[in-house]
């Protein structure tokens, strides 16, 4: 991950937005975040920090505290970051949450939360958003959450000395956390857990045999002896049991072999009993069905008769069928018949409206003329009488318009007099209306003269220029108003003239018409006054159905009297086969036949009765044939005797019985015991082989063995030496191979199981000695070396992840000139061609080593960034 853009509004000391271009220090190598302190330096970074996972760079911010107390309360507060990972652009915008101002100001409080929000664009524009979905994402693009970032790519300030002076223990819970070593603790705790559980496990079967032991109640000397549980021997009582088994089983088996004799003599005798009360009861039953045969003897004759009667009744069932097939082709015939008389009757109510009608379609065509002239009149009529309204209505507005142009005329003769006499007034005492003008002390307006001996008489009433112009313009209009009236009168004279044009050429119309409907004949005009057209209409309508239903009816009479034919016919044949079945089944005429048709209801129950006594005949006279060939050579016996010795069987074969009951009690009891132990035995055995490989390897995580080391720090160990060789790298650079980093021999704890502790050996001397013995600038350098060493071990433990971007958030103030030359050097090798290595400090000589400088400026009003 390479940052080309931060982009930072409302955010600690940054007032309004501001941005920060990492390409103009040209995108890889070294350079310096400088500025005062409490300028905004580490800021960055933490917006960097938060800007890719929700979290701030170092540990002692709080994101709700990022709001910059200089922003306005309309500023929102955010950060952008454009940056580039494997050749891709990405775009990530968040915000914390914060309080802004409501938009709309109601209530008591005026405030509302912000709340926190992420939103990540793809390169190819697709957009991701949510915190959670944020992080995670970017978690997927660089291999490393959070926590590895940090430790990775940031080195916060106050950290590089804070491995370097640790003690083992601290130095524990900080590699635990960054290498994950925690798995190896979790291994220790589950071997413990582990051993304690097959332990229990062990004591539960020992018990599960204990009880097993107890739950058998043996009375025998020797059992007791081997069932004391403080000596139990599980193999003993698995000797003892198994050879009791074979004892008691082999009694058993005797014992069954007795009572299999007892039980094949009993079940002979119970047959022998069996078969002696079945030949007895066979004797009976052969009585018994004789009986019966004798019985069904004497109904003979019975039966018989009844079978004739049932064989007439079938006969008249049959011929009940025929008959009915019979009178149903007569019921057709009668059907028939009556369609055809129908059919004829509609006919003829056919032709009686025909006929009814003929006189009217006989004139039909001269009548709808009639009715045309007579409507044409109707229509003229109105018209004339619309002519006559509109010629009066004309004659009053004629009449009013030449009334008004009299009265306009008037008008305008005497306006315009008025306007002559005025005017000929005007001129003749034009002299006198100079003489108005003259005034004492002015000149004459006609000689200039300024004295006035003799002023001209002005005769009064005299019209001035003003008054005249009124009476010409009023003369004007009255002429005008004289013409429009005049104009109305002659357009009306004119519509009156058109109007009676009209009325006569109507009235000429009318006469016409009148003439030639005086030419109609009598019964027309009678019938055109006393009917109207749509009655005609209709009865030419309904002429034309009478034809169409007269021909649709004249041939549905052909098809039904064909029909009729037919089914006479048939009729007549189906009675003459019935008449010949009648004689054939017996019946001497009709009224015999119906006389026994009552028969038909008895028919069923006759068939029933007969079948059943045949059926009883047949069974009886089969099974005293069966009976009679079962018996012979047998004879009636007794059964007293054989049951009195069944008896006596049965309660010998009851002992034996209940002797093996109590036997198979013994055996299940010994055999489940047995099964139970010989079960427990096994499962405590292997419990306790592997309990035995656990409870070593529990011994040898947890320190229980002759080093004393816990498995854990033997891990820790094996990382902390790959530190300190990674660290040593540098550091050699740095002290000009003067100084080495090592892993202390001995632990200054004897009662401790774990060795992280840290000492220096000096070339220069030749000894090792503690790194609390260094110098500030040489702690320094030795915190940075084991810094960068850190971080270049989590890589490498993270899959050798590539770091395009490092920050180192620590001051260097504490070097002289040639370590701090030496540490710029160190920190140029690590920026190279891919990789850009960010310095946050605010000593001077740092401005001047290195080139591409972000300078902070403080102010009372906030931050500002400057790139150079």
């Amino acid at each position: 991950m390479k940052p080309e853009k931060l982009i930072l509004c409302g955010w600690g000391p940054y007032k309004e937005e501001t941005v920060i271009d990492f390409e103009k220090l040209n995108s890889s190598g070294l350079f310096l975040v400088t500025g005062q302190t409490g300028a905004g330096k580490t800021t960055i970074f933490d917006a960097i920090a938060y800007a890719l996972y929700g979290v701030l760079s170092g540990e002692v911010r709080e994101k709700g505290s990022v709001r910059s107390d200089f922003a306005g309360e309309d500023t929102k507060t955010y950060v952008e970051l454009y940056m580039r990972h494997k050749k891709e652009l990405y775009h990530i915008s968040r915000n914390p949450e914060y309080l802004r101002p409501k938009k709309r100001k109601s209530g008591g409080n005026a405030f509302t939360k912000e709340k926190e929000n992420a939103v990540l664009t793809m390169p190819d524009g697709s957009i991701i958003a949510g915190n959670q979905d944020v992080t995670s994402k970017i978690e997927e693009l660089l291999h490393m959450d959070s926590r590895q970032f940090r430790q990775i790519s940031m080195i916060a300030q106050g950290e590089f000395s804070k491995m370097l002076f640790a003690s083992s223990t601290e130095k524990n819970a900080i590699f635990r956390e960054l290498f994950g070593t925690g798995i190896y603790a979790q291994i220790q705790a589950q071997l413990k857990s582990r051993s304690g559980r097959l332990y229990q496990e062990y004591m539960v079967y020992k018990n599960k045999m204990e009880e097993d032991v107890h739950l058998l109640d043996l009375q025998d000397e020797e059992w007791k002896r081997i069932a004391d549980v403080e000596n139990l021997d599980p193999a003993c009582v698995v000797e003892y049991l198994n050879t009791a088994l074979k004892s008691e089983k082999a009694e058993l088996l005797k014992r069954k072999k007795e009572a299999n004799v007892l039980e094949e003599g009993l079940l002979s005798l119970q047959k022998e009993i069996e078969n002696i009360r079945q030949i007895n009861e066979r004797f009976q039953e052969f009585e018994q069905n004789q009986k019966k045969i004798e019985e069904l003897i004497k109904k003979q004759p019975e039966m018989t008769a009844l079978k004739k009667k049932i064989q007439t009744a079938r006969n008249v069932q049959v011929l009940f069928l025929e008959e009915k097939v019979v009178l149903e082709k007569e019921q057709a015939v009668a059907e028939a018949s009556k369609r055809v008389e129908n059919l004829e009757n509609e006919l003829k109510e056919l032709d009686k409206q025909e006929n009814e009608q003929e006189n009217v379609l006989i004139i039909k065509d001269v009548a709808l003329e009639a009715f045309a002239v007579s409507e044409q009149m109707t229509e003229i009529g109105k018209a004339i009488k619309q002519q006559v309204l509109k010629k009066e209505q004309q004659e009053k507005q004629l009449h009013e318009a030449r009334a008004a142009y009299e009265v306009a005329q008037k008008d305008a003769d005497k306006n315009n007099r008025r306007y002559e006499e005025a005017d000929a007034r005007y001129k003749r005492a034009v002299i006198g209306i100079a003489a108005k003008l003259v005034k004492e002390g002015e000149p004459c307006p006609v000689c200039g003269s300024m004295e006035h001996p003799q002023i001209a008489y002005v005769e009064e009433e005299i019209p001035d220029e003003k008054q005249l112009e009124l009476l010409k313009e009023k003369a004007q209009k009255s002429r005008i108003e004289e013409n429009r009236r005049y104009e109305e009168a002659l357009l009306l004279t004119n519509e009156e003239k058109r109007i009676q044009e009209t009325l006569q050429e109507l009235k000429g119309q009318k006469e016409q018409l009148i003439e030639k409907m005086d030419s109609f004949i009598p019964e027309v005009l009678d019938y055109i006054q006393s009917h109207t057209r749509i009655q005609l209409e209709q009865v030419i309508q309904k002429s034309l159905e009478i034809q169409t239903m007269r021909q649709e009816k004249q041939r549905n009479l052909e098809t039904s009297q064909m029909q009729e034919k037919k089914k006479t016919t048939e009729a007549k044949e189906n009675r003459r086969i019935f008449t010949e079945k009648l004689k054939e089944s017996g019946f001497a005429n009709e009224e015999q036949y119906r006389s026994a048709v009552n028969m038909l209801d008895c028919l069923s129950d006759w068939e029933v009765q007969y079948r059943s006594y045949e059926d009883d005949f047949m069974t009886a006279k089969k099974m005293q044939e069966y009976l009679q060939s079962s018996l012979e050579g047998c004879e009636i016996k007794a059964e007293e005797p054989y049951t009195a010795a069944l008896a006596d069987k049965q309660a010998a074969l009851k002992e034996s019985r209940k002797a093996m009951e109590q036997l198979n009690v013994v055996i299940s009891q010994m055999t489940r015991s047995l099964e139970g132990i010989e079960k427990n035995r096994k499962k405590a055995e292997k419990v306790r082989e592997e309990y035995g490989i656990v409870k070593d390897l529990d011994d040898l995580a947890n320190g229980n063995n002759a080093k004393r080391l816990v498995f854990e720090q033997y891990v820790l160990a094996g990382y902390f030496e790959n530190i300190l060789k990674a660290a040593n790298i540098r550091l050699s650079n740095m002290t000009e191979c003067r100084y080495e980093l090592l892993r202390a021999g001995q632990v200054s704890d004897g009662r401790k199981k774990d060795n992280l502790e840290i000492e220096v050996m000096d070339y220069y001397t030749g000894r090792k000695r503690s790194v609390k013995t260094l110098s500030g600038g040489e702690t320094f350098k030795a915190s940075l070396a084991m810094a960068l060493g850190m971080s270049d071990c989590i890589q490498a433990e993270n899959g050798g992840m590539e770091v395009e971007t490092l920050f180192i958030d620590e001051g260097f103030g504490a070097l002289d000139e040639e370590s701090l030359e030496q540490a710029c050097e160190t920190l140029q090798t690590l920026a190279g061609k891919n990789r850009m290595v960010g310095v946050i400090s605010h000593v001077a000589q740092l401005r001047e080593r290195i080139e591409h400088q972000i300078v902070i400026e403080k102010s009372n009003n906030g931050s500002f960034v400057n790139i150079i």
